[in-house]
């Protein structure tokens, strides 16, 4: 549904709807719409940060590698769960959805600080400090995120994932 419409129009009311349950049964599973949102971005969260996980313990790639894996992963997570980029973006959260507000926040934070962590042991790959490479990829990851809402999804980023990891990588990376 997060994919289909207008997130702010995503109800408690149309979520039963669409599920084909009784408001009271998605209620006994799920006390508020702040729940479901949670519930779901804890389930993106976790996907994404397993993936993070095994590709960081994976002693035989390089970190440049390392970090390509870990932007394409994510990039293609979200063409094929295109509801989870409405709640990254945080335009389906309202002001009573804080605590998920604060949980995608500190999600950025964490995934910026994996690739921090990643990058600080080569530092001579780089061409800007561990800390400035991984913002400027998470930064890159919050605009393709942007784009493919406000292209209503129709324009799949893997069609450019390409070029976008050819001007992160110029940017981050030394040429050997």
């Amino acid at each position: 549904m997060l994919e289909e419409r207008d997130a702010t129009k995503v109800t408690t009311a149309s979520l039963a709807k669409e599920s084909g349950i009784t408001e009271a049964a998605l209620y006994r599973h799920f006390p508020s719409k702040r729940s479901i949102f949670l519930e779901l971005f804890t389930f993106c969260d976790q996907t994404i940060f397993q993936k993070v996980s095994e590709i960081k313990k994976q002693e035989t790639i390089a970190p440049d590698e390392k970090i390509r894996l870990i932007f394409f992963f994510f990039i293609i997570f979200l063409e094929k769960n295109k509801g989870f980029a409405r709640i990254l973006s945080r335009e389906a959260l309202g002001p009573n959805e804080k605590n998920v507000i604060d949980a995608v926040n500190q999600f950025y934070g964490r995934l910026e600080l994996s690739m921090k962590q990643i990058l600080s042991t080569k530092k001579d790959l780089i061409q800007l400090t561990p800390g400035i490479s991984a913002h400027l990829i998470t930064s890159n990851i919050e605009g393709v995120i942007s784009r493919f809402i406000r292209n209503g999804f129709k324009e799949m980023p893997s069609g450019y994932l390409d070029n976008y990891w050819a001007l992160l990588s110029g940017s981050i990376f030394k040429i050997n």
